[in-house]
């Protein structure tokens, strides 16, 4: 799991005395279950994993996210002064009948990648131009993404025969931003199962100088409508808005974790041949319409003359479909761990 961007944590709160007779530190229900607990320090949310099942609350409010579908009546459980997470007895009671009902439920898998080269038709995207052996060459982002994009999904097809890997275009289509989106947010998930949103692009600036790979991801504040009232009529119209709350953090955390493990995945793969610029937070349209969790990576600049040179050769190429895939099956392998 990657040590930077700790928006989720192992929770390290200390047992102390309890607020009151009944109130306990929710640490004190490692007594009776093998508990796993994680904190995410930015949005005070905290998850409960026990067995393949999880339950996600904010300490304060009534309500719990049991296995990140069901919304659940959860109070009695609060933040104290000093940071204590209490539960009083009642809702001990309930988490553990929550968590250890007797039968082992299955955990949370991602079950489809949705891989997205970026442009493509009537759309090059960026194109560089520059003279190589005294001889002026051109790449256009929409060919050398889609390469990569076939090589990432090749790499995962064969890693994952079980899992659905996705690719939007497999030749020099157009595509509009919506349609994109469409496509992955239309894809069937069963109960327990994830998407995953890996959009590829090439880079372009107007300082000639700039160069690297970086991986976006929507910023944490930006709130989307991840489930509407007219599509889920099975929860109370009072729920939604804490089960899009909810969903949208979990989702922004795992962006952050499957950004951060990608753009170590290409660090690790193209050493120093180019440069590593790191996390970038931008609301572009497909990280912010994508109903999963989604990262946009930027695969080097064109307008670098020795980076675009690198980009010509089809071994540079493999090098940066590794670093993606390594990256992916990385996360993968956490997530499904985790959950």
């Amino acid at each position: 799991m990657p040590k930077t961007f700790w928006l989720l944590a192992i929770l390290t709160l200390v047992c102390l005395a309890p607020l009151s007779a009944q109130d306990t530190n929710i640490l004190s229900l490692r007594e009776t279950l093998d508990l796993t607990y994680y904190w995410d320090a930015y949005t005070n949310q905290l998850t409960l994993a026990h067995q393949g099942r999880s339950l996600t609350i904010h300490p304060g409010g009534s309500m719990g996210i049991l296995n990140h579908q069901l919304p659940i009546s959860l109070p009695g459980i609060t933040q104290s002064n000093r940071g204590e997470i209490m539960i009083n007895q009642e809702a001990r009671q309930r988490v553990l009948d929550l968590l250890n009902p007797g039968i082992q439920s299955p955990g949370r898998r991602i079950s489809t990648i949705f891989i997205d080269p970026g442009h493509g038709g009537k759309d090059p995207g960026t194109i560089g131009r520059h003279t190589i052996n005294d001889e002026v060459q051109e790449l256009r982002e929409k060919d050398i993404v889609l390469e990569v994009a076939k090589q990432v999904v090749a790499l995962l097809q064969n890693q994952y025969p079980e899992k659905q890997v996705v690719l939007s275009r497999s030749d020099d289509t157009y595509l509009t931003l919506e349609e994109r989106t469409d496509m992955a947010n239309t894809i069937h998930r069963g109960p327990n199962e994830d998407i995953l949103y890996i959009s590829i692009h090439a880079n372009a600036s107007l300082n000639s100088a700039a160069r690297g790979y970086e991986v976006w991801y929507l910023p944490p504040e930006y709130r989307r409508e991840l489930i509407s009232e007219d599509s889920n009529s099975q929860y109370d119209k009072s729920v939604i808005p804490i089960l899009n709350t909810l969903l949208e953090e979990e989702y922004t955390v795992e962006s952050i974790l499957l950004a951060q493990s990608i753009l170590t995945g290409l660090d690790g793969t193209l050493g120093t041949l180019s440069n590593n610029r790191g996390l970038m937070q931008e609301e572009w349209y497909v990280v912010r319409n994508a109903r999963m969790p989604s990262v946009l990576i930027e695969i080097g600049f064109v307008t670098n003359r020795d980076e675009f040179a690198l980009l010509m050769k089809p071994d540079y190429l493999q090098k940066i479909s590794k670093g993606i895939y390594t990256g992916v099956t990385s996360f993968i392998a956490n997530f499904e761990e985790v959950y």
